[in-house]
């Protein structure tokens, strides 16, 4: 199979989705089909009306008959304005009502998606997808009712043409093959095109979206240039698809102008004759030639809808293809709640490979009792991170399983799960929104005093007092305006708001300084009397907060015991924490 062919395939989903589109919103979308077939009806009058007064002005030379035949024309015409309001207002209605509901559709769903998608999956890629994609799906909605009109006032106008005189219909007529296969031609020639451009514009989004938000390390390490180089080299791309697709569109696009200009003429020459020789009136010929002006307009309209159609179907294809993925990680349909209990964490014989392969977790075994804690310790990629987003199903297992109080994470609902388990990540990310707010974000229907209490907890509460608005301060986007320390805070914060069975702390005291840390480490002393706690860390001195450590290498368990057990029975253990950053000889020293 050939690419074009493939493309081709391809495109029958954008197409399927197109038409999918059609049936759910048929109710808005007939209303401005019908009012396009309202103009059309007016439009299709106004010749005749035109002709009549040709015939009756010359022939019978009686103005009083006239004056009806004006009257018809002011009222098609009021007719003809009533109709393309009515086709205007519900055909925008409609392509904008169709891309706001699937940009909420894509939004939701990119949100129901598992990390292991976005870890492949590019924030500029899913921004192109819920822009340039819908936009262009939106232009060829906003054109699809009036499209129909002309295709139905094409057929109309061409019976009428062979009823008024069926010879100069059949000249006419000879336009239609030569448009349906010029447009045919060109559709087929475009796909690739099409494709090409839509695929561009995603990888521009994400060049640029890549580069805004790591503005500080292209700064930092003078990388501009090569950040230009990228944005270069995407936008060329583009520019060489579009001109692939102009290059088409100059072949092609006065094809759909000069048709019916070269039937035009025809026509004009055949009709003059037969007027001549009285095979047509005057009236006749005129209301035919006025037919033949009210065809041009909706022939090209119609071969610009068709000339669209690939590059939308190939945009529509593109958000159809993120729709069909399947979250991997889903709710169960017999969904249960968790038993009531300290929070006890259990893996058993579990496994776990990324989708390409790659086995990070083998056979592990481990019980968390609970309200206890539990240190995860191991060198970069032996597992442990893997290990606690497990618990929250972030990923689901390979095999094995993994339960809370005695019930499979994987039984129970995402919503309840993720209300017991709450998780602080290293990389501590903040909306642009008040303090406050973000930290509600553990918890929206948390009131100031618990607001105020989960910062006192995490030591962000003086920092936050000193700020301009306080708690009301709208941070900057990702907390900007925040140092390292205070972002940490704030997000510890958000966590102990919940009020979690079980608080995962992935490394997250890493991006505070030496002080910070034992304020925090004193508030979360506190925090976790009594809950369940799994911390990811390499800070000996964090390490020191936990009840046991568990010692991961190459996906595997290979010690367990308290902290300073492991230091002196486990020379291994001291070598990954001291290579990480541990400490760990001032540990042994002390």
């Amino acid at each position: 199979m050939t690419a074009s062919n493939s493309r081709i395939r391809d495109l029958t989903d954008g197409l399927h989705l197109l038409k999918q589109i059609l049936i759910r919103y048929r109710g808005v979308a007939t209303v401005s089909i019908l009012g396009a077939v309202v103009w059309m009806a007016a439009v299709v009058a106004i010749p005749y009306f035109v002709g009549a007064i040709v015939d009756v002005a010359v022939g019978e030379r009686d103005s009083s008959k006239v004056w009806p035949f004006l009257v018809a024309l002011l009222i098609a015409g009021a007719i003809q304005a009533i109709g393309i309001s009515i086709r205007r207002y519900f055909g925008f209605r409609f392509s904008y009502r169709a891309e706001a509901d699937l940009r909420n559709k894509i939004f939701t769903h990119i949100q129901r998606l598992e990390f292991s998608f976005h870890d492949v999956t590019s924030t500029g890629e899913l921004m192109a997808r819920a822009s340039s994609d819908l936009s262009q799906l939106r232009i060829i909605l906003a054109m699809l009712p009036i499209t129909i009109a002309n295709l139905m006032m094409f057929t109309v106008v061409t019976i009428v043409l062979v009823v008024i005189d069926p010879v100069l219909g059949g000249v006419a007529a000879l336009m239609i093959p030569a448009l349906l296969l010029t447009s045919a031609r060109y559709a087929t020639r475009v796909v690739g095109y099409s494709f090409g451009i839509q695929r561009a514009l995603s990888e521009l989004s994400h060049v640029v979206e890549e580069s805004v938000t790591g503005i500080e390390v292209v700064k930092s390490y003078g990388q501009e240039d090569q950040q230009h180089g990228k944005l270069d080299v995407t936008a060329y791309s583009i520019y060489r698809e579009a001109m692939g697709l102009a290059r088409e569109r100059a072949v092609h696009r006065p094809l759909f102008e000069i048709i019916p200009a070269l039937g035009t003429v025809a026509v004009l020459a055949v009709g003059g004759i037969r007027v001549v020789d009285g095979a047509l009136t005057l009236g006749e010929f005129v209301a035919f030639t006025q037919y033949l002006a009210v065809m041009v307009l909706p022939l090209m309209i119609t071969g610009w809808f068709f000339a669209n159609l690939p590059r939308s179907a190939a945009a529509a294809t593109r958000i159809d293809a993120l729709l069909v993925t399947d979250p991997e990680i889903e709710e169960s349909p017999d969904a249960v709640k968790l038993n009531e209990g300290a929070g006890e964490i259990v893996f058993r014989d579990v496994s776990f490979s990324y989708p390409d392969g790659t086995e990070v977790l083998s056979d592990v075994n481990l019980v968390i009792p609970g309200g206890t804690s539990v240190g995860l310790v191991g060198a970069t990629g032996s597992g442990k991170t893997t290990m606690g987003h497990l618990i929250p199903r972030f990923y689901d297992v390979s095999a094995g399983s993994v339960s809370i109080d005695g019930v499979d994470v994987r039984m129970v609902g995402l919503d309840e799960l993720r209300n017991e388990v709450a998780v602080v990540f290293q990389e501590s990310f903040l909306f642009s929104a008040s303090v406050a707010d973000n930290i509600r974000v553990g918890d929206p229907m948390a009131t100031d005093q618990q607001v105020r209490a989960a910062a006192r907890l995490s030591k962000a509460h003086d920092f936050i007092c000193e700020m301009p608005d306080g708690y009301e301060t709208v941070v900057g986007e990702r907390g900007a305006t925040l140092s390292g320390g205070q972002r940490q805070r704030i997000s510890l914060a958000r966590g102990v708001v919940r009020d979690p069975r079980v608080l995962i702390l992935d490394d997250a005291t890493s991006s505070v300084d030496a002080i910070v840390e034992s304020e925090i480490q004193a508030a979360l002393r506190q925090v976790m009397a009594g809950r369940t706690t799994v911390i990811i860390a390499h800070r000996t001195s964090t390490l020191a907060l936990v009840d046991n450590v568990a010692f991961i290498e190459d996906g595997a368990i290979v010690a367990f015991g308290p902290h300073e057990d492991l230091l002196r029975d486990i020379p291994r253990y001291g070598e990954v924490l001291a290579a990480t950053g541990g400490d760990a000889a001032d540990q042994v020293t002390a």
